[in-house]
């Protein structure tokens, strides 16, 4: 059985074998389980998150219902997509919604560095990420978000691999 990659023709990748399937297992499990953390986490004190939304100025003050909106919403949907990501279901469209949060984020801390802003993230409450990022928002914090923004891309392009239910679902077919 031959394998195709995210660029083969079609524009469909093939599912994983070996390796692959391990290394798409392990990398589905470790942005999902960023995501399902960091939802547990706004979820417990949305309050919390939504000041941390505002700390970043990027919605003007005619707009701060909007910041109610985004401390309902995203975190509920990185519960939504870690989910789907730790399980392998529809795999590519959670990688793609991981995505753009990601994109979202990268933004975000971005705007927060060029602007010289003395925020904190509020991504993990209290605690750190992934790399272990301290203090006040700063080229840590953009690397860590965007090597999951890279993560989730690489799962746009290769999909769930063989050790997931997107594949079971393929099998049964």
């Amino acid at each position: 059985m031959t394998t195709r990659t995210c660029c083969a023709v079609g524009g469909r990748a093939g599912p994983a074998t070996g390796f692959g399937a391990v290394a798409l297992l392990a990398l589905r499990v470790f942005l999902g389980g960023v995501l399902l953390f960091a939802a547990a986490v706004k979820l417990r004190d949305p309050q919390q998150f939504a000041f941390a939304i505002n700390a970043y100025q990027l919605i003007p003050p005619e707009a701060k219902h909007l910041v109610s909106i985004g401390a309902f919403v995203v975190p509920w949907l990185e519960l939504l997509v870690g989910l789907m990501l730790v399980l392998g279901l529809w795999c590519r469209s959670a990688a793609l919604a991981a995505s753009c949060l990601m994109g979202l984020f990268v933004y975000a801390v971005w705007s927060v560095i060029a602007r010289d802003l003395n925020v904190t993230c509020g991504c993990f409450g209290k605690l750190k990420g992934p790399f272990g990022c301290e203090g006040p928002i700063g080229a840590c914090k953009l690397a860590e978000n965007a090597t999951l923004l890279a993560a989730s891309l690489t799962l746009v392009c290769f999909g769930s691999g063989r050790i997931a239910v997107d594949a079971l679902l393929r099998r049964n077919a």
